[in-house]
């Protein structure tokens, strides 16, 4: 009789270690009996309770079908049904078809999804995958064909795949986006020719640009305000253009008369809407004009100074019209000689005398200066137009060595579009918009340094080659501050594809004198630190080269100050593509990269090999 006892440890003897294998084998294949169990479990729950709805969805919709033509409305109720028992069948059908291709393979789907996942980081994004066999075919996109590489090498070192081989990479011009990761399920198709379906791309959030500088548009005229205190206006020189803005604006200039000189004192080219009255005095007398004749709303005043002494003439014009920055109008001062009329006798019975009517010439009172410029003095402003076809005008002013001009023009009429051209001493200067565009302004200005004393010649022409007497616009030439920038131009140099943005660039901004400038950028890969400041000022720029395709590039920014003169800063800068090669890693299969094909970023296409679950 054998009774038990305790183990004397000293009596245990260890079995043989060609024995332990021997005895653990058969607990190692019920393991991997037991994890099919609960991968098929499940599928097979599944695919009962499938079977189980559509039986009774069946069972409801027979007894629907045979009351349709009683019951109208049970009609919609039915459809209902039909359309849910339709996707149930065919989920019931992929469900079918999905166990018999998982019962065959036995493979360790949760490692092979697990090991083709964890390579959908910043650097690879997929998009498809498809079943044919033991192999799968990986689709995805990559930022560099140095990501598809490291990607493969990823796979094979898995340990889940028999093979991994890269079969094809191609280059695309659409930038890389970062996608969210997403566990991407296989399309677990017998066949080959499962469809893969995209996965959406992530959107790049895009960069707020610098707000842009819109200037303030001037609406009064140049000489405001004159409201309380009188501009002078010389006489002969050509007329002053004045508006009637804002509202009861009223204007004063300020002349010498010379002892017993007569002058007359006139309003003209009136916009519509203006009706001048002209008010003149000196000393103690007072002198007014509503209309100059009959047929017409502008003002004329003839006056004589004192015959032993000088004085000082005030003018004040008023408006008995509309008021606005479009009611224009000319005020003049002009020398004259008194004539006392002389009666002519007429002979009797002699014959009425014909006057011939004068051709009335269409041309503004500067004409011809299509050749010859006529001059035009610095802080005046002149009024012309483009007639007959053909016309240009040219006008001349003296310059001094050190100073900085400005030539604009302003006031353009229905159709014209200037654009000027400035010369002196062996250089050009040229501008034909200086607002925005889609601004509606096509009025021009040139600012230039003079560097010697001499006469500038300013060159203007129609863009719009429309030539009428109606075709007016005012021309005015003024001395202002001027703004330079050191460097001259800018250029970043040459960067490749998915470096960091180079370094910032800064220029200097200097001025003859403490000037106010703004910025104006419409070159989207640019950017700037300010965008308002005052000189002396250091402007610091920087280039965004995320977005930017390879090859040159070039843009500009635009400084802007004493209203409207502009400082062009030219920038340029070089993107390269990146140089890589695929290297090879173990078992991997690589194809040759094509010699023309351009590193950037590539679609690719990866085949791997699956490998079954040791029993």
């Amino acid at each position: 009789m054998q009774t038990n006892r305790p183990l004397d440890l000293d009596e245990y003897v260890p079995l043989e270690d060609e024995e332990a294998p021997r005895l653990l084998r058969p607990v190692i294949l019920w393991l991997g009996v037991l994890g099919l169990t609960i991968l098929f479990i499940p599928l097979y729950l599944m695919a009962n309770t499938l079977g189980n709805e559509v039986a009774q969805l069946e069972a409801e919709l027979t007894p629907l079908q045979t009351a349709l033509a009683a019951t109208p409305g049970a009609l919609p109720q039915a459809q209902a049904l039909t359309v849910t028992l339709t996707a149930v069948h065919n989920q019931t059908d992929q469900m079918a078809a999905i166990l018999p291709v998982l019962e065959a393979e036995k493979v360790d789907w949760n490692a092979v999804m697990l090991a083709i996942n964890q390579g959908d980081d910043s650097g690879i994004q997929l998009t498809g995958l498809e079943q044919s066999g033991d192999q799968l075919l990986i689709r995805g996109r990559a930022a560099n064909e140095d990501a598809v590489t490291d990607y493969a090498y990823q796979l094979e070192t898995s340990g889940q795949f028999n093979q991994v081989m890269i079969q094809s990479v191609t280059a695309v011009s659409e930038p890389f986006f970062t996608p969210t990761p997403t566990p991407l399920l296989p399309s677990a198709t017998p066949s080959a020719t499962a469809t893969s379906t995209p996965r959406p791309t992530a959107t790049k959030t895009p960069v707020t640009p610098w707000p842009t500088w819109t200037p303030t548009p001037k609406l009064t005229d140049d000489y405001e305000w004159d409201d309380t205190t009188p501009k002078p206006i010389f006489v002969g020189a050509p007329a002053q253009v004045h508006n009637f803005y804002p509202n009861f604006d009223l204007d004063q200039a300020v002349f010498l008369a010379k002892a017993g000189r007569t002058y007359e004192v006139s309003t003209d080219f009136l916009a519509p809407g203006v009706d001048t009255f002209l008010a003149v005095s000196y000393v103690d007398v007072q002198l007014s004009n509503d209309d100059a004749m009959l047929g017409t709303l502008r003002s004329s005043v003839t006056l004589q100074a004192p015959p032993d002494s000088d004085v000082e003439v005030l003018v004040q014009v008023s408006n008995r019209g509309v008021y606005g920055a479009d009611q224009w109008y000319d005020l003049q001062v002009i020398e004259i000689v008194p004539t006392t009329p002389t009666p002519s006798v007429t002979p009797t019975n002699a014959p009425p005398t014909v006057t011939p009517s004068p051709t009335l010439d269409l041309r503004d009172i500067h004409e011809p200066n299509d050749v010859d410029p006529n001059p035009i003095a610095i802080g005046e402003a002149q009024i012309h137009n483009f007639f007959p076809n053909g016309d240009l005008d040219k006008v001349g002013f003296l310059v001094k060595n050190g100073r900085f001009y400005q030539i604009l023009t302003s006031q353009l009429g229905v159709g014209v579009d200037t654009a000027v051209t400035v010369a002196f001493n062996g250089e050009t200067w040229s501008n034909d918009d200086y607002d925005l565009p889609g601004s509606g302004n096509f009025a021009s200005a040139v600012c230039f340094p003079a560097e010697a004393d001499g006469t500038a010649v300013a060159t203007i022409s129609n863009v719009e080659q429309q030539f009428d007497s109606s075709k007016t616009y005012i021309v005015s030439v003024q001395e202002v501050p001027f703004l330079t920038v050191d460097p001259k131009e800018i250029d970043f140099g040459t960067m490749t594809q998915g470096e960091p943005n180079p370094p910032a660039q800064t220029v200097q901004i200097e001025g003859t004198e403490p000037l106010a400038w703004e910025v104006f950028n419409e070159t989207p890969w640019l950017s700037t630190d300010v965008v308002t400041g005052t000189t002396p000022a250091t402007l610091s720029m920087t280039a965004d080269i995320s977005g930017l395709d390879v090859g040159q590039h070039e843009g500009e920014i635009l400084l802007g100050w004493a209203d409207f003169c502009r400082q062009t800063i030219p920038v340029t800068i070089q993107v390269d593509p990146v140089q890589s090669e695929l290297p090879g890693y173990g078992r991997t299969q690589f194809m040759a990269k094509p010699a023309s094909l351009q590193v950037e970023t590539v679609e690719f296409v990866i085949v791997v090999t699956l490998k079954p679950v040791e029993p």
